[in-house]
């Protein structure tokens, strides 16, 4: 489908936030509004499989965070940036905090979940999300070498990738063209986002959400890929553990890219969900 043109450009805290608003073609007689939150590096179209389905009963809201998609890309960040950014958004956008159900995949859910602990949401769904940011040769490797060295090699299809990202981001039950539709919708993206983007975890190392998941009180879906390496399955069982009024499930023969994998079982079980709490 096309999300252009229900998208627009809205300006919070001095960066301009492209967002794609259901709302702009569609009346709705529910007041609940989904707010999907992408992971890194990714922007609002990684929804694909999500927003026309949800569109059609609940007013949708995604947008590319600070940094990524259309939005405005500083250089620098801090994590409260991107909470902040959904709450000056959220007002702009005249959706009120017990009307808004936030779906946060990956970073997004880090992002979904310290929103949630200081907003009365009216749900919360976390997507293979996590409780602190695990680091690895590949983050370093970003942070402190050239682009020139590991933008090419680690951010196109190349034999290295072929062999290695469908280990670290499908479940083994999943085929490698799921992996492939991924990146041709993202070829352009990946390849024309600056550097800076990619390397903003380093500005997260203090996150650490284990020490106030507890005072999240929206009910909470959790769900996350039997498969998934990325966010463990143990995470989001930390997660649930944490979070009062929370389930969990797992989908079987999913990794990290659920989204694209399951897409199917995963809007299933959100729409379960907002049925569930009256949404």
């Amino acid at each position: 489908m096309g999300f252009e043109e229900c998208c627009r450009y809205v300006e919070v805290r001095g960066v301009r936030l492209y967002v794609y608003d259901s709302s702009a073609r569609r009346e709705y007689e529910r007041r609940a509004t989904l707010v999907f939150l992408h992971g890194l590096p990714g922007q609002l179209t990684n929804w694909k499989y999500q927003i026309p389905f949800f569109e059609r009963e609940y007013r949708v809201v995604a947008y590319d965070q600070r940094g990524f998609g259309r939005s405005s890309k500083p250089k620098r960040v801090v994590f409260e940036d991107f909470t902040r950014d959904l709450e000056e958004l959220l007002a702009e956008l005249e959706v009120r905090d017990e009307d808004a159900v936030v779906v946060g995949h990956s970073f997004g859910g880090a992002v979904a979940q310290a929103y949630a602990r200081d907003h009365g949401v009216k749900g919360l769904v976390l997507v293979g999300s996590l409780t602190r940011f695990r680091y690895d040769l590949l983050d370093y490797i970003m942070w402190y070498t050239p682009a020139l060295i590991w933008k090419r090699l680690f951010f196109t299809m190349n034999p290295l990738t072929k062999r290695l990202y469908p280990k670290v981001f499908l479940s083994p039950a999943s085929p490698i063209k799921v992996l492939e539709e991924f990146y041709e919708d993202n070829r352009e993206y990946f390849r024309e986002l600056p550097p800076s983007t990619y390397t903003y975890s380093r500005y997260f190392k203090g996150y650490d959400a284990s020490s106030w998941l507890h005072q999240v009180a929206a009910p909470t879906l959790i769900v996350v890929g039997e498969d998934d390496v990325v966010t463990p399955l143990e995470e989001s069982r930390r997660i649930s553990e944490l979070i009062p009024n929370s389930k969990l499930v797992v989908v079987e023969k999913a990794g990290h890219l659920i989204l694209y994998e399951k897409p199917e079982e995963l809007n299933a079980t959100i729409m379960g969900f907002l049925k569930e709490i009256g949404a």
